[in-house]
């Protein structure tokens, strides 16, 4: 009886040893960005809300893209906000491709790269080879 008893506490220790384990490196994986940004799509990495100055026109905007593929410009000239909310977006082979639907002009090819942990988007107009970069908000 004795012999079961000390099997006993021995198997607890070891299952208690093995979940703090398991806690703490649940705790540490979860906490690390890195290893999240891995395994994002450019899709997903791409959502939110980026910072630009330059891109389109020359005033600071903030451009949020949606996972629904759709994407809203606001900027603001002087005291006046202005905000363009029919855009609309897709990403294939590498190419980033927006749309603004309320107005009459083609869309806009661009090359992408993400860097800095994906907070820094490289933008590349495939017509005029200028580049532009985006802040992550």
């Amino acid at each position: 009886m004795a012999v079961i008893h000390c099997e006993e506490l021995e198997m607890k220790k070891k299952l208690t040893i093995i979940g703090i384990i398991a806690i703490l490196a649940c705790v540490g994986l979860s906490g690390c960005n890195e290893i999240s940004n891995l395994f994002l799509s450019d899709e997903e990495k791409l959502v939110g809300t980026w910072n630009s100055m330059d891109i389109w026109t020359d005033v600071p905007k903030l451009i949020t893209f949606s996972l629904n593929n759709t994407f809203m410009v606001k900027f603001k000239i002087g005291p006046v906000d202005y905000s363009l909310t029919d855009g609309i977006w897709e990403m294939n082979s590498g190419i980033l491709t927006v749309e603004i639907v309320d107005y009459l002009t083609p869309p806009k090819s661009y090359t992408y790269k993400f860097s800095e942990e994906n907070t820094v988007l490289t933008l590349t107009d495939r017509d005029s080879s200028k580049s532009y970069i985006l802040q992550k908000q």
